[in-house]
């Protein structure tokens, strides 16, 4: 059996199964709900590092990882209202398009993303 990967905080990690996580500093593992928000953060996948079935069993889930703040706007099916991210995973309510306009630009309208009620939940209002 080979040794055990060494893991610092901030790593991507993988085991055999394609979902790719972020190893938090406080030894859990966090879910990237979907593709969308992992390429908030990353460019791309070639910093991540495999580790065992049996290791990434080994870390508990600490939650999901939001979208990073100032990429992105979100917003619920449910709810017409639209949001910027802010640090940790706090909601600012976006009142206007002219305020849309100022935070992402001209093309403010393609830079929103609906999100699952269910994922709603992992962030805040602000």
């Amino acid at each position: 059996m080979g040794q055990a990967a060494t893991l610092s905080a901030g790593d991507l990690i993988k085991a055999s199964g394609p979902a790719v996580y972020y190893y938090g500093g406080d030894g859990k593992r966090y879910v990237f709900p979907s593709e969308r928000v992992f390429y908030t953060w990353y460019t791309g996948f070639g910093s991540v590092k495999t580790i065992s079935d049996a290791e990434l069993a080994a870390l508990q889930i600490g939650g999901n990882v939001t979208y990073r703040p100032g990429i992105r706007m979100v917003k619920i099916m449910t709810d017409p209202k639209v949001y910027a991210v802010a640090a940790h995973g706090t909601l600012r309510w976006v009142q206007t398009e002219s305020v849309a306009r100022e935070l992402y630009g001209d093309t403010w309208a393609s830079n929103i993303d609906d999100i699952s009620d269910s994922l709603f939940v992992n962030y805040s209002i602000g």
